[in-house]
This record gives C-alpha cells, structure tokens and sequence, in this order.
C-alpha cells in the first residue's frame, strides 16, 4: 500500500520554516507501527500550486494523508479536488482542526473520503490498517440517528461504530460518524518525533541564516533552533479558539520525559534553543514550580520560550480560594528564568473586564497587571496577544484596553476577530446572520488575525483606524517597527529586545554556555 503524507504550507514564500510538530508525531507514530510513506513537504520546500498539481499526474498513491488549520480552508479543498482529478480511486485522509471543526462542509465541497479529528496517531494507524485489508471502517447503527451540527445547509452525519476518532464517506455516499476516540492520558507514551523523516537539515538551515523567533541574544548563525511539545490540549473553552484537541482532556508530558528528548536533539543535532509548541504549557503554580525545579537539577543550558495563563502568577488565590503569597509567585517567575526560559507568552486578549467574561477567558485584566509587574522582576521577557472585535467592542473599550498596554510598556501582538467553526464567535455569527455563506466566507479568509467580519457596532473603517491608531501610538515609544508590521507577532523579537534593554538583563554568560554546549554535543552535520 502506497502512502503519501503532505505537509501544506500556510504562508508561501515566508523566510521562516517551522517543522510541523503534529505531522511529525503522527508520522513517527505510523513509522514505528510497520508503515512506509513518502512525503511531500510543500512548506519546507515552498512548492507552488502548478508543482503540486504535477507530482499528483505523475505519483499514484493508494492513500494520501494531509491536514491543515481552518484558515487554509481555500487551498485544503483546492488540493483534495485536484488530488482526486487526477487520481480518483485514492483514499484522500483529512486531519487537524479544518478537518475536525468541518466536517460536514469538507464532505460537500471536497471528494475528501475520511476525516480524522481529535488525536490522530492511533486513529490513522487503525485506518491504514482496515484499507490495507479491505476492512470496512465501520457501519451505521440502526435505527438511523443524525448528529446536528450549526451548519445549516450541509447534510448531518449519521451516527455509525467502528473505528472510532473517524468521520467517512461510505458506499452510499452517507457519511458516517463512527464518535470520539478516546485520548491517550499518558502521552510520555509516545514516541518522539523523527526529524529525519523530514529534511531537518534544510529546516536548520533555514532557522540559522534568518534567525530563531525570540532568540535575538545569539548571534543569527548559532541558534540552532527545534520544537518541542510538553503538553496537548487546553483546560479552558475560550469562545474565539477552535485547536485540534478541543474534546480531550488536558494533559501534560512528565518533565523527565520531556527533558530526555531535549538531550537527544542536543546531541542529535546540537539544539540550544527550543520553542514549546503548545497551545498551554503551564496553568497551576504546583505543576509548573516541579516542572520548572527538575529542569533547574538537570542543568540542561538552553533557552526556550512557552505560553502560559495569564493568572499563573498574577492571581493571588488558588482554585480553592486559598492565598497564594507574591513570594511564591516572583519565586516561580524567577525559576523560570533559571531554566532557561527566555520569554513567557500569556494572553490579555481585551483589557475590558465584561469581554473577557464574554470571552470566557476565566481571568480578569489586573491578573494580567499582575503578572506583567512579577515577571519584569524576574527579568522574564513577557509577549501577549489581543483579540480586537468582540460584539460588545467600543472605541471605548479599545481604549481601556490599549490604556493597560501602554501603562505595562508592553507592545501586544494584536489582531481582529475571527469566527472559527465550533466556537462560541462562530454560533453568533451564523444566528445573527453576520455569516450566510458558510463555504464562501471559508474561502475568502486569510490569516487568522486579519479582518474578515465585523460584528460590532463600530463602523467596520473606524474600528481599523482606531486600532491601527493606537498599535502606531505604541510603536512610537519604540521606534522600531515597520508601519506593515504593527499587527499579528510582526514586533515581537524587536520589542522584546527592547524590554531585555530596559530590565538590563545579561544573558552573556548563559548564553555563552548554550552555544559551547550545544557545540560540544552536537553538530550541524
């Protein structure tokens, strides 16, 4: 059975390359199972749609597996409908969140013939082998049951058992829900990712001659730079965000094993920097403080960068309502620091109290206060996100919100709201008629952060200049960024670098070990 996994690309001609933390998990998995693939790395190679369409006439496969985020919806079903153009007898495999969130849209505008969403390691591995044994992947379960969804106009799916975590096309043309997959709780079971799967040294090339993100300290051509995941999911339900394991439960890597593969890719291939690929790496003070004391022990000398919750340290009682001193919280910011954590990214989103309830965020804006106030003592460079357009969205509350910004001195990474299917936003958006054609609007967004709908009562012109107004009031106290570059992550290392200067941070030392470290270990073969 021939197998062809693809690596979309989610912003063609962009100078930074990423390995894809998700595929590699999957792939590594399928690997190990007793599967051989090939692969077509569109991102890592930057291949155009011509390329791609050409390498489908000329590469037959039984089964092609590929997977992106909803924002990519537009090219998703370009490259499923042109995959079975030309070879319509393949079985087309669809996973990540544009899989998962859309299901019943995929089916209808794509020939897609199976969706995988939640986890998807034992999932695909389980339908590799029902293919490869011309097993069926399931049945319907009688009497008849239709799953609803918020998608009006697109056919429900029908409730069926099988091989669970998969949603199909079946002989009938029906499509069947076989339910969720239970999730792997203990995910140190996993194997690590294999880069060699992939063209690593391409990647590490690539991160070198451009520099790694928030990894301004080292000279450009020595952060050897890798991601790491420590942890799936998330234990909150934010109404703007939609990820992959939206219907599984937080866990969280053991600190042993996460710091054993950080030692393989030192050794491997001389990693010194790493980026925490997670959508949370740390929410309770207990767990992080035992995470952060067994990095401190195992004195691994690299830095890396994560996201946290915006209370961890700036909320001053625990679940329980019990105190937690500001002590214990400036003691966490500082261990951080020590483990070689180098910035802490942790969403405001608004800095207006009711949009955040609205948000469902679970945190208030002094928290973030805070925590700005605790970490600066520390000497921990902090990055935050905004999230400008909510329904309940004034000048107003722009301005209280960019007020708290400028008072902190921190430059956020800011973008507009965008309705992603199975959240909160996007329920509003179809009942209040603000999105009518659900496969058009798809189609026509871009970047997440970008303005695609205004749901506000702001004209859609004066919400953009009041924003834009305010990201260029911010810049002018730094000087530094690009009028292209105000909004989404633009002025990120540039303002962090700033903040560096002003906490009169010295990295010298810490620095110079990571990079004789790395050295020692490994090498850039």
């Amino acid at each position: 059975m021939k197998i062809l996994f693809i690596n979309p690309s989610l912003r063609l001609g962009s100078e930074f390359l990423f390995l894809p933390v998700g595929l590699g998990y999957v792939m590594t998995y399928v690997k190990q199972e007793g599967y051989s693939f090939d692969l077509l790395d569109i991102d890592g190679r930057q291949l155009k749609d011509d390329f791609i369409e050409n390498y489908f006439k000329e590469n037959k496969y039984d089964v092609i597996c590929l997977g992106s985020i909803v924002t990519h919806y537009k090219w998703m079903k370009w490259c499923i409908n042109t995959i079975k153009k030309h070879q319509p007898d393949s079985k087309v495999i669809v996973g990540n969140s544009v899989g998962g969130s859309i299901p019943e849209v995929l089916f209808q505008t794509t020939k897609v013939d199976i969706v995988i969403y939640g986890e998807g390691e034992i999932t695909i591995k389980e339908t590799f082998d029902a293919i490869k044994s011309n097993e069926p992947l399931g049945k319907i379960l009688e009497p008849r049951v239709e799953i609803p969804h918020a998608n009006k106009g697109y056919p429900a799916t029908i409730k069926g058992e099988g091989i669970p975590g998969i949603i199909y096309r079946n002989k009938e043309n029906l499509i069947v829900n076989n339910g969720k997959r239970k999730a792997v709780r203990n995910i140190d079971d996993f194997p690590f990712p294999d880069w060699e799967l992939f063209d690593v040294q391409h990647y590490l090339k690539a991160g070198l001659k451009h520099g790694a993100s928030h990894s301004w300290f080292y000279p450009k051509d020595k952060a050897v730079t890798m991601p790491i995941n420590t942890a799936r999911g998330c234990v909150f339900k934010c109404t703007f965000c939609h990820y992959v394991f939206w219907h599984d439960p937080y866990r969280h890597r053991s600190a042993e094993n996460v710091i054993a593969e950080i030692k393989h890719l030192k050794v491997k291939y001389g990693a010194n920097f790493f980026n925490f690929w997670d959508e949370l790496s740390f929410h309770k003070i207990g767990p992080a403080e035992k995470f952060l004391d067994a990095l401190i022990e195992a004195d691994l000398k690299i830095h890396w960068t994560c996201a946290v919750r915006a209370d961890l340290m700036g909320k001053d009682v625990d679940p329980k309502g019990n105190p937690i001193p500001r002590e214990r919280r400036l003691n966490l910011a500082k261990k951080f620091v020590e483990a070689g954590c180098v910035s802490a990214g942790y969403s405001l989103e608004s800095g207006n109290d009711k949009i955040l309830e609205s948000m469902n965020k679970k945190v208030k804006s002094s928290y973030f206060h805070e925590q700005v106030k605790i970490c600066r003592e520390a000497g921990l460079i902090t990055n935050t996100s905004l999230v400008i357009g909510y329904p309940e969205e004034t000048k107003e509350t722009i301005d209280e919100t960019m007020s708290k910004l400028e008072a902190l001195n921190v430059y956020p990474s800011a973008g507009f709201l965008l309705p992603l299917p199975e959240t909160g936003m996007w329920n509003h958006a179809l009942e209040n008629g603000f999105i009518t054609n659900i496969d058009e609007f798809l189609t026509a967004i871009t970047e997440r952060q970008d303005f695609s709908l205004n749901m506000t009562s702001i004209d859609e012109e004066e919400l953009k200049a009041h924003t834009m107004g305010w990201l260029d009031r911010l810049n002018e106290k730094y000087g530094n960024l690009a009028k292209d570059k105000l909004m989404k992550t633009g002025g990120y290392d540039k303002h962090s670098k700033h903040q560096e200067k002003e906490l009169q941070v010295d990295r010298n030392k810490t620095t110079k070990d990571s990079l004789n470290y790395g050295a020692q270990e490994g090498t850039l073969r």
